[in-house]
């Protein structure tokens, strides 16, 4: 297990990881199926269902990647809080996680270290892919509720989804 993680299992966190890579080859079919095994072991993570919707958002049910979406943000709600004063090799870990995000964008897979190490960030990609979908459903309202609660930061997807369903509800 890595610093920083939560009780998982070495098998549960490589195939964590082999289900991330294998999305970021474009296998998507064999990179849900291996996240529905983890799934199906008793697995419940924040990156497992943000990965799971990733994979359902590529085959178009929207409505089930939304779902999964909103699983990822409970976990992340029940998540044990950081502790005030990081070991040095975990705060190392958080900089490296942040400089590697900040590169990344939002839409790519998560790993366990990453939402353990950065869970703020963590919740900020689960709901920046919420807001996209939420837009795609037309859910204005949620749109809203949901930019609202991103503390008013801006993001590009964030603008972009807020226009598109104020011109739908016009």
């Amino acid at each position: 297990m890595g610093i920083g993680t939560a009780a998982v299992s070495p098998g549960e966190e490589a195939g964590l990881a082999l289900a991330c890579a294998l999305y970021e080859q474009g296998a998507w079919a064999e990179s849900y199926r291996l996240l529905l095994r983890l799934s199906a072991a008793g697995r419940r993570s924040a990156p497992l269902f943000y990965n799971q919707a990733l994979c359902l958002e590529q085959a178009g049910q929207t409505e089930k990647a939304v779902a999964c979406l909103e699983k990822a943000l409970a976990c992340l709600k029940v998540a044990k809080p950081e502790r005030e004063k990081p070991s040095g090799e975990e705060e190392t870990l958080r900089i490296l996680y942040e400089k590697q995000c900040e590169q990344a964008g939002y839409r790519f897979p998560m790993r366990e270290e990453e939402a353990a190490c950065l869970p703020a960030y963590a919740r900020e990609r689960v709901l920046r892919v919420l807001i996209d979908l939420c837009a795609r459903q037309k859910d204005g309202a949620r749109v809203r509720s949901l930019a609202a609660s991103l503390a008013g930061k801006s993001f590009a997807n964030l603008e972009k989804a807020l226009q598109e369903t104020a011109k739908k509800e016009r």
